[in-house]
């Protein structure tokens, strides 16, 4: 099913328009953050672009709209995952093979490509092809949150749509209405970057859960190895746990700057940042600049278990 708080209501907008002026062209890139909400918006175009509706469109209630959204439409194709996977060269021939096709049904047929960052250089080549060389009635719907790890030729024959990320107020509005304590929707929304699926994820994830373990290992429990050791064998959660401790570092040096406790990230944690406002500016910087190293070591697959111990010997340094 779509997610409609995920769809990008500007976008969607301007789509309005270039469907109603017949001004709709035949490949389109999304550029975004990761979970900015471009698959959602891409399904919703979709949509759009095959309602059956005279009324507002996309209705969600046609037959069309209701089988976008439940992945059943013969002329909807989606490629690419959540996991990140690989797209192969199989994949953009079986597009190809449909491409050519008369529409079963839709007005439109639609080929939406996720995260096409992740396209083998075969692939990408072989999608060119398409780009090029149009079929009537078809729209291609690309979607990447990293627009320079891609082909120049294939972004230059895509029109480029550009996701922004929400305001974190209207996010924390969002959480807090669905139940969300206040500084926590204000921590996730900012956490996330103004990203809605992300937000989502992070909920999931038990991210504040999560925070306050690091705060109290990291910050509180100098003696408490288990947790160290723990992290270090999961990159992922080793990953979230270096952005927390980086958000918390950062908002420190705010709040020794004399930063209204309302712009921090960690609005609740400021009995925790009382501890290091003491402490040189050189000193947080150093901090700062070794969860960034460590960081880097992660990204490389490195083991980060003896410089996650020696980020806790620099925390409690003093």
């Amino acid at each position: 099913m779509i997610n409609t708080t995920q769809i990008n209501a500007s976008v969607m907008q301007r789509f309005r328009h270039l469907t109603a002026n017949r001004r709709l062209a035949h490949a389109y890139l999304l550029v975004g953050p990761q979970d900015s909400g471009k698959t959602q918006t891409a399904l919703a175009l979709a949509q759009l672009v095959n309602c059956e509706s005279e009324s507002q469109q996309p209705c969600g209630e046609c037959a069309a709209c209701r089988k976008i959204a439940s992945g059943n439409h013969p002329d909807v194709h989606v490629i690419g995952n959540d996991e990140m996977d690989s797209i192969k060269i199989e994949d953009i021939r079986f597009l190809l093979s449909r491409a050519h096709l008369m529409a079963y049904e839709a007005r439109h047929k639609v080929f939406i490509i996720r995260n096409i960052e992740l396209m083998t250089l075969e692939a990408a080549n072989s999608l060119l092809k398409t780009l090029e060389e149009p079929a009537g009635s078809t729209l291609m719907l690309l979607t990447t949150s990293v627009p320079e790890a891609n082909l120049d030729t294939i972004k230059s024959r895509c029109h480029i749509v550009t996701f922004f990320p929400s305001s974190v107020n209207r996010i924390a509005k969002l959480l807090m209405d669905e139940g969300v304590k206040g500084q926590d929707a204000h921590f996730l929304a900012s956490f996330s970057e103004g990203c809605l699926g992300k937000t989502r994820k992070l909920i999931k994830q038990e991210i504040i859960l999560l925070r306050r373990k690091v705060l109290d290992e990291m910050l509180l429990n100098r003696q408490n190895d288990n947790f160290i050791k723990e992290i270090s064998s999961n990159p992922y959660e080793a990953s979230q746990v270096l952005q927390l401790l980086l958000s918390f570092f950062r908002d420190v040096l705010l709040f020794k700057s004399g930063v209204s406790k309302t712009e921090l990230l960690h609005q609740d944690c400021t009995k925790e940042m009382e501890k290091f406002v003491t402490r040189g500016l050189d000193d947080l910087a150093m901090i700062i600049r070794q969860i960034v190293q460590i960081k880097g070591l992660l990204d490389e697959k490195l083991n980060v278990k003896m410089s996650l111990s020696l980020l806790r010997e620099q925390i409690w340094a003093n």
